[in-house]
């Protein structure tokens, strides 16, 4: 019977470390590792893929902040002109833009981070938001895991 050394729960990801496995269970899968096959574990933070995701969000965001700026421009010169279906023409493209604006905006990206654990074939990592989590309990549940892992390898070695 394996004894549970520690548990880690955060976001949809779960891992739970044995004294032979880690057992790791996210949205989409379910994983086990044993401990003679992981050489390290830690906890990384995704900023190449949130500075690409930044990047687009970025892109996105022009559009409606275009739309926006040409329906105020437009309300201003109905205003001048004294046409009040350029004015209101303007206010159409103005709301629209607004709306467009605030609803991608809402959607902003957010730095992930992963549990990263090494082995020989290569990484594998497995994402969870860490502003959603606290991050002395990943960084605890992680430290424990090294501790267990040169104790592994140190005796089995």
């Amino acid at each position: 019977m394996e004894n549970v050394l520690s548990q880690l729960s955060v976001d949809q990801l779960s891992i739970k470390l044995t004294d032979e496995k880690l057992y790791i269970n996210t949205a989409t899968s379910n994983e086990t590792f044993a401990l003679r096959s992981i050489n390290g574990i830690g906890v990384v933070d995704l900023v190449e893929e949130f500075n690409s995701a930044l990047t687009e969000f970025k892109k996105k965001r022009n559009g409606p902040l275009l739309l926006f700026v040409g329906g105020v421009v437009f309300v201003i010169e109905g205003i001048i002109i004294k046409v009040f279906g350029v004015t209101v023409a303007g206010l159409l493209l103005a709301l629209v833009g607004f709306f467009a604006y605030q609803s991608i905006n809402s959607k902003k990206p957010t730095l992930m981070s992963a549990v990263r654990i090494m082995m020989s074939g290569g990484n594998r990592d497995f994402k969870f938001d860490k502003e959603s989590v606290g991050n002395n309990d990943v960084a605890n549940f992680v430290s424990k895991v090294e501790n267990t892992l040169s104790a592994y390898h140190k005796n089995n070695g």
